[in-house]
């Protein structure tokens, strides 16, 4: 109306507004970076000695190890300081690791020095897996990570692994169950924070973990819970890429 009107009487207009960009999202990259400056290890696995640290990463490198066969290509979902890759990384041909925080990535470079088939990689705050072809990794695998995300980027991520996965290929990956006495009490407690994290826990149930990885086009070959404290804490999964 007002454009109309300034034209009729000889006035010339203000060029439009242009639109305003979509927020970002998140920004879980500056969360973590700063996370890892505090105590990369302590952020990664709360309150865990060291050696504690490597039992764990032994005892995840061990389920990944079920689905793996020796000349697999492998991805890993948010590295951090390459806890489980140390201890999976002889059994494959090659691992390819990613992570937002370069403060993460730059220690995960000093903790796997000496094994010549890592290659780590930092990624954007929603690059995903965009740097990586389709059907190139026999098997990917994330834990302790999409947790973190916004349920709609861990989705995307899902969706990505499928992308970058071989026919058959397989991921593995965990969910924090919600149900469980030490999530429901993370999440009472955490609902009163006013000022929450990039990085918080976001848990799920077992038929929401059921329900995102069909919708993200992967066969469920393997569902469970463990932990390592609470055997109810974490809920486990194995999915497979249908081969057509």
């Amino acid at each position: 109306m007002r454009t109309r009107l300034a034209r009729l009487l000889g006035i010339q207009a203000p060029p439009a507004p242009e639109p305003a960009a979509p927020p970002p999202g998140p920004d879980y990259k500056t969360a973590w970076d700063e996370a890892a400056r505090a105590g990369a290890e302590g952020a990664i696995l709360t309150g865990a000695t060291e050696d504690f640290f490597e039992f764990a990463g032994k005892q995840d490198a061990g389920i990944v190890g079920r689905y793996l066969a020796e000349r697999d290509a492998v991805l890993n979902i948010g590295c951090g300081v390459g806890r489980v890759d140390r201890y999976l990384a002889p059994r494959c041909r090659e691992l390819w690791a990613v992570d937002v925080s370069g403060e993460m990535i730059r220690r995960a470079r000093e903790r796997l020095a000496g094994l010549p088939n890592v290659h780590l990689r930092e990624v954007g705050n929603r690059e995903f897996l965009s740097a990586f072809e389709d059907g190139h990794f026999d098997l990917v695998f994330s834990f302790l990570v999409l947790q973190h995300l916004e349920k709609e980027d861990a989705f995307l991520y899902l969706r990505e692994a499928l992308r970058v996965l071989k026919p058959g290929g397989a991921l593995v990956t965990q969910f924090p169950n919600f149900l469980s006495p030490v999530y429901t009490r993370a999440f009472v407690e955490g609902s009163g924070v006013a000022e929450r994290s990039p990085g918080r826990v976001r848990a799920s149930t077992e038929a929401e973990v059921r329900h995102v990885l069909a919708l993200a086009g992967f066969e469920i070959a393997e569902l469970w819970l463990g932990g390592h404290g609470d055997q109810t804490a974490e809920i486990y999964v194995a999915g497979r890429k249908p081969r057509s």
